[in-house]
Order: C-alpha cells, then sequence, then structure tokens
C-alpha cells in the first residue's frame, strides 16, 4: 500500500462520520431536507424580502462604487482606515468561493439532478445576495483596527461587539469561540482538502501526472501557499486582485466558446434547464423540491452567504463607510454563481457530456469531458486555469482560517505562523484523499459556520435595516431614498 491509499484509509472513515453527523436531516415525503441547508435557504429569503430585493435594484449602484463612478465622492476619497482596496477583497472573496467550488460542485449538483439544477442555482445566486449584503455590513461596522493598523472582523467581532441583549451577552463570547473553531476546522479540514483534491485529481486525468504520488503534488502546492500567505492580506490582495479577474474572465470566454460551437444545441438546453427544474428527472429524489434543495445547496456552498467569511475580508477594507462596501460585496454570489458556476453547468449541458454521467457522482471530470468534447487539448486550459482557481482560493482560505485563529489565540507572529503551517500540512494530505470523502467533509464543515453566525445575523437585522435606510435616505439611492422611519436596535 503507497502513501495515498494509507492516508485516505486512515482519514477517510473519520471524514464519513464527521460530515454525516454535521449533516443531520430530516427526510419529508421521500426528500431529504438538511437543517444547515434549509437555515441558509430560509435567511436568503428573509433578507431578500426585508431588503426588497436589494439585489436588483441595488445592483447599479454597487457597480458604480465598484469603478468609482458615483457622483458622491466622499464615499470613495474619504480618509480610511484599513488594509486593502474594496476591488482587492472583492477579488479575493470571489477567489476564494469562484474556484473548484464552482468547476466541481455545479458538475456534481448536473450529475446528480440533471440540467434543473441550473434554474435553482441561479435563483440561489440572486437570493444570497441580500444575505452577503448583510453579513458584510455587520463585519465592517463592527470591526476592530489593532494597534500596528490591521484589522480583524468577522462573525466574532459582530458577535461579541453587536449582540448587547441582556439575554444574550452573557453567552456572546462562547458563541464567537465556536464560530471561531468552526471556521478554523473548515479552512483546515474541509477548505483547502476539497480544492487541492479535484485539481491533484484533474492533473493527473489530463497529463498523467503524480498518480501514485499524489502527496507529492500536494507538497509542491503547500511550499507555494505558504511562501504566498506569510505575506498578508496584502499579499493575497495583490495576488487575487490580478489572477482573480483574469482567470474568471478567460474561464467564462472558454464557456462562451464552447457555447459558441454547440449553438444548435442552445435554445433545447435552455428549454431543458427550464423544464427539467420543474419536472425533473426521476433519478432526483422528490422530484421538483429535491432538485430545488440539490440547486440552493450547491449554490449556497460556492457562494458562501450566510457562512461569515467574506465579512473576515472585507473588514480589511479602508472604508469608513459600511453600507457602501456591502453594496460592492453583493457581486460576489452574482459573479460567483450566476455567471461562473452557471457558465459551469451551462457547458455540461449543451455539450450533452452530463449523459454519460447522470446519476453518477461527478466532479472536474464531467467539466473536463465538456472541454474535451469541443477540442482534445481544451482540457488543459481547463487545468492550468483551475490551478490558479485552486491557488488563490487556498490563499483567501489561509487569511480566513488566521483571523479565527489569532481571535482564539491572540495576535502574534508565532501564532499566525503556527496556523499557516498547520493549513499548509493539510493540502498534501488532501491530495490523498478520496473526493467522496473530501466533499462531504469540505460540505460539513463548511456549511456548520451558517450556525452562529446566522444566529447573529438575524438578531443584528434592524441595525443592518436601519443604516441601509439611512445611507439611502443620504445618498438619495434605490427604494428607501425616501424612506421617513427608523428601526430600532
Amino acid at each position: 500500500m503507497n502513501i495515498d491509499s494509507q492516508i485516505d484509509s486512515l482519514l477517510s472513515p473519520a471524514a464519513n462520520k464527521i460530515s454525516g453527523i454535521i449533516f443531520s436531516h430530516v427526510t419529508i415525503n421521500g426528500v431529504r431536507v438538511e437543517f444547515l441547508i434549509a437555515l441558509l435557504i430560509i435567511a436568503a429569503l428573509y433578507f431578500t424580502i426585508r431588503t426588497r430585493f436589494i439585489g436588483i435594484w441595488g445592483f447599479k449602484h454597487a457597480v458604480d462604487l465598484l469603478t468609482q463612478r458615483y457622483k458622491h465622492q466622499d464615499i470613495i476619497k474619504k480618509k480610511r482606515k484599513g488594509e486593502v482596496s474594496s476591488f482587492q477583497a472583492l477579488t479575493a472573496t470571489i477567489s476564494a468561493s469562484a474556484g473548484m467550488g464552482n468547476i466541481v460542485g455545479s458538475a456534481l449538483a448536473v450529475s446528480i439532478g440533471g440540467p434543473g439544477v441550473i434554474f435553482w442555482m441561479i435563483c440561489a445566486g440572486i437570493f444570497s445576495m441580500a444575505l452577503k449584503f448583510s453579513e458584510v455590513l455587520l463585519g465592517i461596522k463592527f470591526r476592530q483596527i489593532n494597534k500596528d493598523g490591521s484589522s480583524s472582523g468577522g462573525p466574532m467581532y459582530y458577535i461579541i461587539n453587536g449582540l448587547k441583549a441582556k439575554w444574550i451577552k452573557p453567552y456572546t463570547s462562547h458563541l464567537a469561540n465556536i464560530y471561531a473553531v468552526c471556521c478554523i476546522f473548515a479552512m483546515i479540514g474541509g477548505w483547502n482538502l476539497f480544492q487541492i483534491n479535484a485539481i491533484t485529481t484533474q492533473i493527473s486525468n489530463v497529463t498523467g501526472l503524480f498518480t501514485d504520488c499524489r502527496w507529492l503534488f500536494g507538497l509542491i502546492v503547500a511550499i507555494i501557499t505558504y511562501v504566498t500567505i506569510i505575506g498578508g492580506i496584502k499579499s493575497i490582495g495583490k495576488f487575487t486582485s490580478k489572477v482573480t479577474p483574469l482567470m474568471c474572465s478567460l474561464y467564462v470566454l472558454s464557456a462562451f466558446i464552447i457555447c459558441i460551437l454547440n449553438i444548435q444545441n442552445i435554445p433545447h438546453t435552455i428549454y431543458l434547464i427550464i423544464t427539467e427544474a420543474f419536472k425533473p428527472q426521476a433519478l432526483v429524489g422528490g422530484g421538483l423540491f429535491g432538485c430545488m434543495l440539490w440547486g440552493f445547496r450547491r449554490a449556497m456552498f460556492a457562494n458562501e452567504a450566510g457562512l461569515g467569511t467574506a465579512p473576515i475580508a472585507f473588514s480589511a477594507v479602508k472604508t469608513s463607510k459600511p453600507v457602501a462596501q456591502a453594496f460592492i460585496a453583493m457581486l460576489q454570489p452574482f459573479v460567483d454563481t450566476v455567471i461562473v458556476g452557471s457558465a459551469t453547468a451551462f457547458i455540461i449541458v449543451v455539450t450533452g457530456a452530463y449523459k454519460d454521467f447522470l446519476g453518477n457522482p461527478a466532479g472536474i471530470e464531467l467539466t473536463s469531458h465538456a472541454f474535451e468534447t469541443v477540442w482534445v487539448y481544451f482540457p488543459i486550459v481547463l487545468t492550468i486555469m483551475a490551478m490558479f482557481f485552486v491557488l488563490s482560493t487556498m490563499l483567501c482560505g489561509s487569511y480566513y482560517g488566521v483571523k479565527s485563529w489569532t481571535f482564539l489565540f491572540g495576535e502574534s507572529k508565532i501564532k499566525t505562523r503556527t496556523f499557516q503551517i498547520i493549513y499548509c500540512i493539510f493540502i498534501v494530505i488532501g491530495s490523498a484523499m478520496n473526493l467522496k470523502s473530501v466533499v462531504g467533509l469540505s460540505d460539513g464543515f463548511t456549511l456548520f459556520l451558517a450556525v452562529p453566525n446566522l444566529i447573529a445575523v438575524f438578531l443584528l437585522s434592524g441595525i443592518i435595516m436601519k443604516e441601509l435606510k439611512r445611507y439611502c435616505k443620504k445618498y438619495g439611492v434605490g427604494i428607501f431614498k425616501t424612506v421617513n422611519d427608523t428601526v430600532k436596535q
């Protein structure tokens, strides 16, 4: 037995057991309803309705802010505290979510749920924008500026600094610690495992390299990752601001080329997506409800809305306007799910590649197969793009983990380096595990972040609406610009 098999045989049973515990569920009319997925869906719908579909009416304002074309320049030009620009934070969070979660996750969803899943993924992406707006607003509003000028924020800080009601104040420190612990496990035990496992599989399948020594490729990536992350969020932001726009554009362009070459199939593909969304194939347990849940599950996992990770990155933005940055942040689920994730799923259907895997869970190999139908060497292009997606995702994941680690153990260079080394060790481990174990473990740890985060976001929803209405009235933005009422904190 080689070292890859030894690692997998030791860790896979534990991974399956942990994911089984985290994914507690009930069965309703034959449909498996997981509590964490249901919680995220409810939160996304709640904040979408309460903000009156902010993802739609606030979209143009978000773009204007990002491109610095908004007429009120005090939002942009005013002296600000922080470490990175809005664009760097946005690209960091996009790179964290628009990586293999879309290339693999979208393929996995279609292989299990069929073409109709795409429709529900798009819906989930749009609904997620309001939830992303809400949590990022809180992250910046309640962030902590450290003595060295660096920033620390995220659910840990708005749990402690925002929840001041007498009945919950005694428990806020415990709730914040729970989130921090969950985040560390999500980043170390799930996040990087999924990314490195998927790209290792792709490289082995396409090039034949590292087939019998997958751990060696993991070691190479771990070294590259460590060298980059020691520079902190500024180094990560500089990398993602250059790589993420290029890779997303190249990936969408590749998808567009595939669609053009299969243009005769596009009308039927659109018809298939819509009809299957409301009348899915029998392989999806529970029919319509089961198909919808699969679409929402993959979308919510991919764009991370409700998990509290994006507020950690956006808390480092140079800004004095939390609401303005929250508008920018809500573009992330749109880019991640509606554009990149849907592009993956669409080309899988338009090429007919999904037919060879339908009913059998498949990840990047399905996406690669769709690319290969156009040109035999196209999977190599996918592999190169995936490599950069993986690297940028793991870089951002390390920052989320570091901030949770230092929240628990204190700020110091030694403590930061300790976490970074542990994080990189698990990159090596993840490269040698099997996909089924990694997907279950990654989804489980990551989605469990929603529990402590959404408790805080729901309880602070009054503050979110008060800040939003105040901002809209001051700057004449959207449907709340003439509001006269106030919301109690």
